[in-house]
């Protein structure tokens, strides 16, 4: 029976890798954050807007490719990694992963350094999933099936294909809440355990700071327990771990107590709640549930109306999920500055295991168990298929951008970028000037209008968010000016 179950879980595994490699094919375009993640681990400043030279004057394509690429002459130097996550708002080891994986791909620009590194973590994860459902389920069959499902949501495809931490993240939470859930029912908790909740405690917290939101429920929920059970040893061995844990976190990275504390995307944030939580519930249903949970939620109680209700009690385990989500789901409803999925990633695999055993769990009070596993399959494949028949798109492969990254290449005309410096947000288009021999970026509040007027040949005309583009069309009257493309912080013309 194990070594079929692991056989199935391979094969599961890879056709999700599959999947995910296929998708990857798909992807074309980038959000500023993924250009951020190759910059960060490799560029001498954060932005390459910060140069002294990146306004007003012509440059190559090899200038921008140099804020993404890995160099021959930077292969060994691993001290952007740190500097720029020190004078940023995250902590450094997906940019550290990144780095390495970029090293493989020298002189070289590629979105398959940061995808095959994403598969290679959801892989990982995988494992642990199967791991964290057979102790909630108490049966591989139920814990094949959450393996099935959560690799197939469709948050779980854009986490892969989301070039950032999210996806080692929901990794680290999957691994501390494995061994949280090893030692939680342990009389004499072992050295080994806490050495291991030590480890990923540190490489939780160097990966993402929200991390800390999860891990901290935990952390009470355990030691609620210790006291309840009067387990004081436990309790000693398991506060030292944590101790241990912070002071060498500390070590490596002071900087995160700034970051947390006072960082723009720190404590301080405010936020309209109103507006997060309505949002976050709307990413929910899209994201896990491909805006079917109204009617998931309908099906169940049809499927159990006029059934004879037995009691079953929830696996107490459960709680050690169930209770650390709903509180980093409260924290970012209060706190994120973005009402977006990527908050959402760190924990859509608990909230997947979590969804399905509630199913599993409410279904069996009225059902027997082969019926209970059937309506819950049916439901869930539902779910996960539904968005081949309604053609949802993935967000993080960009195809609504239609193809304006090939677009500009074949056409391979100088690019004038008009750019209002205070609404920065030029790296949502910088790969594009990765694939130009020529572009020149204006400062639209010291707008050298003769660059415009004198430009002889054709070429493609990019408008800043900020721009007053009539202002810039009636520099251009006599030019014909064709729309081609409105992006997430510009618009895109042609100009003959």
């Amino acid at each position: 029976m194990k070594k079929k179950v692991v056989i199935i879980l391979i094969l599961i595994t890879l056709i999700q890798i599959l999947t995910r490699i296929y998708f990857g094919f798909q992807k074309e375009y980038f959000h500023m954050d993924e250009m951020y993640s190759y910059g960060l681990m490799n560029y001498d400043k954060l932005n390459i807007a910060d140069n002294s030279d990146f306004l007003n004057t012509w440059h190559n394509k090899e200038y921008y490719k140099d804020y993404l690429e890995v160099n021959k002459d930077e292969l060994y130097d691993f001290r952007p990694v740190y500097e720029n996550q020190k004078n940023d708002v995250h902590p450094p080891l997906y940019y550290l992963l990144l780095r390495i994986a970029s090293s493989f791909n020298v002189d070289n620009f590629s979105k398959w350094t940061g995808l095959i590194l994403n598969i290679l973590i959801f892989a990982i994860s995988n494992i642990f999933i199967y791991l964290i459902a057979k102790i909630i389920f108490k049966n591989p069959i139920y814990a094949l099936l959450t393996c099935l499902i959560n690799g197939f949501t469709l948050i779980a495809l854009n986490s892969s294909l989301y070039i950032r931490m999210y996806e080692l993240c929901n990794l680290n939470i999957l691994i501390i809440t494995y061994l949280h859930l090893k030692i939680y029912n342990k009389e004499k908790l072992k050295i080994s355990y806490i050495v291991l909740i030590t480890i990923f405690l540190i490489l939780g917290g160097l990966t993402h700071y929200y991390y800390f939101i999860y891990v901290f429920t935990l952390a009470i929920i355990y030691i609620t327990k210790c006291i309840k059970t009067k387990k004081y040893r436990n309790l000693g061995i398991y506060i030292a771990g944590i101790i241990i844990a912070a002071g060498v976190y500390l070590l490596i990275f002071p900087y995160a107590i700034s970051h947390i504390l006072f960082g723009y995307r720190g404590v301080g944030t405010s936020v309209n709640i109103l507006n997060n939580f309505v949002g976050y519930i709307w990413i929910i249903n899209k994201e896990l549930f491909n805006y079917l949970l109204p009617l998931a939620l309908a099906i169940l109680v049809f499927a159990c109306l006029n059934k004879k209700k037995r009691k079953i009690n929830l696996n107490k385990e459960i709680y050690l999920l169930l209770i650390p989500s709903l509180i980093y789901l409260i924290v970012v409803t209060l706190k994120a500055p973005y009402v977006e999925a990527r908050y959402i990633m760190p924990i859509y695999s608990v909230i997947i295991i979590s969804s399905i055993y509630l199913t599993k769990t409410y279904l069996k009070k009225a059902w027997d168990n082969k019926s209970t596993l059937f309506i819950t399959t049916l439901l869930l494949l539902l779910i996960i298929y539904s968005p081949l028949l309604t053609r949802t798109k993935l967000e993080y492969t960009y195809t609504k951008y239609n193809s304006i990254a090939k677009n500009i290449k074949e056409k391979n005309l100088p690019i004038i970028y008009v750019f209002n410096t205070s609404k920065n947000r030029f790296l949502d288009d910088l790969y594009l000037f990765t694939l130009v021999d020529s572009s020149i970026v204006l400062d639209y509040n010291n707008l050298q209008e003769e660059v415009l007027k004198n430009q002889q040949e054709d070429f493609i005309l990019i408008c800043n968010q900020g721009v007053n583009e009539e202002k810039i069309k009636k520099i251009l009257e006599s030019k014909e000016i064709i729309y081609i493309q409105k992006m997430n912080a510009c618009n895109i013309y042609e100009v003959k």
